[in-house]
């Protein structure tokens, strides 16, 4: 398959496009609270700044992907463009799910109405360890 049909196959559908429209509402909340009190354009720029930061967290594990497909055996291995894609789709999702975990722990309304039941389990789960 060509990358163009691999990216449609990873990142078309349902569920992918609800997962990348998940990573980008964080990457907005997070700008838009971190940056409350500056301009709209500063607010935007860094949500801009944080998804590209999760492609790029994904490029790089899209190709660590395709090095570390070389140590397969030839008739199980992956087509190039199939481990990149895959690489760049679990990278562009753990480098939103980074952004959220980090919000929901250093911004105090991250989650709205949600934040205190999240506060609240996050210390029971902290004094369990302490």
């Amino acid at each position: 398959m060509s990358m163009e049909s691999e990216v449609r196959m990873r990142f078309g559908g349902f569920w992918n496009t609800l997962v990348l429209l998940f990573v980008i509402i964080v990457c907005l909340r997070f700008s838009s609270l971190e940056f409350a009190d500056e301009a709209l354009t500063k607010r935007i720029f860094c949500a801009l700044h944080l998804f590209l930061g999760c492609i790029a967290a994904g490029v790089l594990l899209g190709i660590l992907k395709i090095f570390l497909a070389f140590s397969n055996q030839t008739y199980t291995r992956a087509p190039a463009s199939a481990n990149f894609v895959k690489g760049l789709k679990y990278g562009i999702v753990a480098g939103g799910l980074l952004i959220f975990i980090v919000g929901i722990l250093q911004l105090p309304t991250f989650l709205g109405i949600f934040q205190p039941m999240v506060d609240g389990l996050l210390a029971k789960i902290t004094a369990i360890f302490v």
